[in-house]
């Protein structure tokens, strides 16, 4: 098969990487592939990503994507190429992002149960090192519908509508939770604005006092039934209260209802604090994603 690669071009692009994502993860569903929703997330999140050059489209002679390389920074990379992809394409994925890195150490992130691609790496000198990535998963199909959560009085769940004041909030709380952030108001509206997005399952905590406090943003795959929660986040203040259990909670319920049967979320394995709080919301590990670096 021959194949050529380019640069993102726009929305056309994003909505064939959704379908393509979601054809990989119902074909190999062990295989460790990125959900629809991380993309939606990755290229939405900020104004300064450009996603034409952070991702590379792999694609045959009709257009059809083979795969595709997301590289932001250009020194760590993802790759995702269709079950059962060739070697040659595979190495020529790694050579661009080697390439594109511009530097030795490229680290490539790599769950533990994508072969072909870790032989590619193997076969690149790649060598996996220690630091991970825990999924955590909750597979509602055999755990249940999970229960509504339990608030503190005066405490209450709120989506974020297209009220200004909430959206204004929802930005606020998300740059307190990740300081420096480079998320900005308008790069919100940018990310709303995805077909990816359902603003019912951008879910936030509000305290007693009218102010927001932790926040869990939802994505679901109706052709998988999966659904991904990425961002997660509590304010610095209000930290240790099991907060972020209950909004955590709370989307995986609304996902759960709207028929995801596997909930996902990944985390450091060294923010021991997250890995408690999902574990404590009912959520399995069930693998690790590596770096792989060379």
């Amino acid at each position: 098969m021959e194949w050529t690669h380019r640069p993102y071009r726009d929305e056309k692009d994003f909505l064939a990487l959704l379908a393509f994502l979601s054809d990989c993860n119902a074909a190999a569903p062990t295989a460790g592939y990125i959900q629809p929703g991380d993309l939606g997330w990755w290229l939405g999140q900020n104004e300064v990503l450009n996603p034409p050059d952070c991702v590379e489209i792999f694609e045959d002679s009709v257009g059809r994507v083979l795969g595709f390389v997301f590289s932001d920074p250009p020194t760590w990379a993802v790759i995702q190429a269709s079950p059962g992809s060739s070697d040659a394409l595979l190495d020529d994925m790694l050579t661009h992002s080697r390439a594109r890195a511009g530097d030795p150490e490229l680290t490539v992130w790599t769950f533990e149960g994508d072969a072909s691609l870790i032989a590619a790496l193997k076969r690149h000198s790649f060598i996996r090192t220690d630091k991970r990535t825990v999924q955590f998963e909750y597979r509602s199909a055999q755990q249940g519908l999970p229960e509504l959560p339990k608030l503190p009085v005066g405490f209450s769940f709120t989506a974020i509508s297209d009220s200004s004041q909430l959206k204004t909030a929802r930005v606020k709380l998300h740059r307190a939770v990740w300081h420096p952030s480079q998320v900005t108001a308008s790069a919100y509206e940018h990310l709303r604005a995805s077909p990816a997005y359902d603003l019912e399952l951008d879910v936030a905590l509000v305290g007693s006092d009218g102010q927001l406090v932790a926040y869990a943003l939802g994505w679901i795959d109706p052709k998988t039934r999966t659904g991904v929660m990425e961002p997660v986040g509590t304010h610095p203040d209000h930290r240790g209260q099991g907060l972020g259990r209950m909004v955590v909670q709370e989307v995986n319920r609304r996902l759960a209802e709207r028929g995801a049967e596997r909930i996902i979320i990944r985390t450091p394995e060294s923010n021991v604090g997250a890995c408690r709080l999902y574990a404590s919301a009912g959520f399995q590990n069930i693998g690790y994603i590596y770096d792989y670096s060379r």
